[in-house]
């Protein structure tokens, strides 16, 4: 049985980027568990739509509502997110872990000392994905 995992990443670099609902992609791995195959990348609808909306200076953080949640949850289904059984992050934000957890999805959090690229920080965790 095949494992499906998504990162969030900067773009084909596969460089994870901390914050996840601000990652411009979702590299989407398939692990057979064994090894690891690059399935492709997703666009971060979400990311997409707040790109002009927010100013970061100052860092961004919705209220955590049901609202939010919901927000984000149409989000983790547009991005197919909700297609796959884990996703591996750095950061997380309230609104965004729950729109995960109710989209079924296992969240696997790591560090930056992990490493900077995805397959080397889905290495670190292949013990937790089976």
């Amino acid at each position: 049985m095949s494992i499906k995992v998504a990162v969030p990443v900067k773009d084909e670099s596969l460089e994870i980027v901390t914050r996840t609902g601000r990652a411009p992609f979702f590299a989407i791995f398939e692990f057979d568990g064994n090894e690891f195959k690059l399935l492709g990348l997703n666009e971060n609808t979400h990311a997409g739509e707040h790109e002009h909306e927010h100013s970061h200076e100052h860092g961004h953080q919705e209220e955590h509502t049901a609202d939010e949640v919901e927000h984000h949850h149409k989000h983790v289904k547009a991005s197919k997110v909700d297609d796959c059984d884990y996703i591996v992050v750095r950061a997380l934000g309230p609104n965004m872990e729950d729109a995960l957890k109710l989209a079924g999805v296992k969240i696997i959090k790591v560090s930056k000392k992990d490493g900077e690229k995805a397959p080397e920080v889905l290495e670190k965790v292949k013990e937790q994905l089976k």
